[in-house]
């Protein structure tokens, strides 16, 4: 895969914080929290991985599954991309319907097994 997809809207540091409840300072080294690093600006928090007071557990445990092999970029497409696994919905619609949480893990370790990956 060449080009990524990214599903924004984006939160600051202070902004993913308080909405998942997480110190500023351990947000960067988490590894079930994926953002996008800048070089002269803050990074940046998809806010799809936060609900109002927490982290989404479910996106959080594909994001720690997949966190062994991938960089955050490739896990935040990953999440965007239709997947087999998934009959053809994205890990993120998957998870918004409120489906299966155990199938949605299922699918992130076999994107580590696959030849493609994520």
């Amino acid at each position: 895969m060449s080009e990524h997809i990214l599903v924004g809207h984006f939160l600051t540091r202070a902004q993913a914080a308080r909405r998942s409840g997480i110190p500023p300072d351990q947000l960067v080294a988490r590894p079930d929290v994926i953002h996008i690093g800048g070089t002269w600006l803050e990074e940046v928090y998809f806010a799809f991985q936060f609900g109002d007071h927490a982290l989404r557990p479910d996106i959080a445990s594909a994001v720690r599954i997949l966190h062994s092999r991938y960089d955050d970029e490739t896990i935040a497409d990953w999440l965007a991309r239709p997947n087999d696994e998934l009959g053809l919905v994205t890990p993120l619609s998957w998870s918004a319907m409120g489906h299966d949480a155990r199938r949605l893990a299922r699918a992130s370790r076999e994107a580590l097994n696959s030849s493609n990956g994520a």
